[in-house]
This record gives C-alpha cells, sequence and structure tokens, in this order.
C-alpha cells in the first residue's frame, strides 16, 4: 500500500531510522508541546490550550499511532490540503481515509523504518516500479543515476527511461511502471505426424 503523507517542515525536520509503533489511539487528544505553544504565540496566533480534545479542530484527526521516538506520531489531520509537502512540526501525517485504512492492520511493536530517498526503486512480481519524491534541486539528477546501477545494469531487467523520465518530471510520490524482468521464451514443441 502507498500513502499520501506529510513529513516535518525545517527546523522540525522528521526523524529518520528505526523505529516501533509503541501505542495506537483512536479519538486521540492533543498535547501540544511547550515549543509549539510557544511559537503559535510568537507568531501572532491564539495561543493553544495545554490539550485540544478529540474532535474536528484536534490536528491529529480520529487515529494516532506513537513512534518510540518520543514525541513523534503517524496521525490523521484535520487539514488534508496540506498533504504531501513539509509541513509538519516532525510527525507523519496522513489523510484521514488512510489512516482509518492503516490503523487496524498495525500491530503494537510494528517495526517502522523513515527513509529519505527522494528515488525508490521496488518490485511487484516482475515489474519494476519507481517512486519520485524529489525536490527541485534533487530533480536535477541525471536519468540514468535514478535507477541504481546494480539494477538498472542487472542481467534480465529492463529499464524503460521514458517511463524513469515522466515519473522524475511528474514527482508525484506514487509508484510509477518503469520496466521489469524478461521473462524467459515460452518453447512450443509441436509433435507432427504425417
Amino acid at each position: 500500500m502507498t500513502y499520501s503523507i506529510s513529513t516535518g517542515r525545517e527546523g522540525w525536520n522528521t526523524p529518520v531510522g528505526s523505529f516501533g509503533i509503541v501505542r495506537k489511539d483512536k479519538d486521540p487528544a492533543w498535547y501540544p508541546p511547550a515549543s509549539v505553544r510557544q511559537e503559535h504565540l510568537k507568531d501572532g496566533r491564539p495561543a493553544l490550550p495545554e490539550v485540544v480534545p478529540p474532535g474536528p479542530d484536534n490536528p491529529l484527526g480520529a487515529y494516532a499511532m506513537r513512534l518510540s521516538i518520543p514525541g513523534y506520531l503517524i496521525h490523521g489531520t484535520n487539514k488534508p490540503w496540506g498533504l504531501g509537502m513539509e509541513v509538519s512540526h516532525g510527525c507523519i501525517r496522513m489523510q484521514p481515509e488512510d489512516i482509518e485504512e492503516l490503523f487496524p492492520r498495525v500491530d503494537l511493536t510494528t517495526p517502522v523504518t523513515i527513509v529519505k530517498q527522494p528515488f525508490k526503486t521496488g518490485w511487484r512480481g516482475d515489474d519494476l516500479y519507481l517512486e519520485v519524491h524529489a525536490k527541485e534541486e534533487e530533480k536535477g539528477k541525471p536519468v540514468s543515476e535514478v535507477i541504481p546501477p546494480s539494477l538498472a545494469n542487472a542481467q534480465g531487467v529492463n529499464v524503460d527511461w521514458d517511463e524513469v523520465r515522466r515519473a522524475v518530471d511528474e514527482n508525484t510520490g506514487l509508484p510509477h511502471l518503469v520496466g521489469g524482468r524478461q521473462k524467459p521464451a515460452s518453447w512450443v514443441y509441436l509433435d507432427m505426424i504425417f
């Protein structure tokens, strides 16, 4: 499954590494950290309460999964228009319907690996996919370097470089079919009797 998410903005970067799910909450309350409350005041925005109860004003949405790194969660949002951008205070935000689908599938202690990779490749069966999550300066990378050479030059792997270019240009963050494994030729033996 692939979902659109938002991550931390500059100065509030989402941590990269290996973590786990340590707590799950449906209809969570939000306890804004002092640093976030101070930021609101400094920016001239209304003061945040010490606790935001569940409901439409809660920025965590209806579901939250706490990571093993203190202060970071994977959660829904009450502002889905910010998804796909670096806008959070470090948490991973998801569409309300996406977190609702994912939440029951994730158990406590589920490992979570957070990576920062503008270009990710993966297989589904014999099909090769590319996800592009690139900032403008990363999109200038030569297309021949987007697919790892060990994969692009592997025997039996075909890469459609036009599709790689298209995936980079579109930069949607969604899996894009860019090649695959060659299938062995099928031989047909005919026994003919005359």
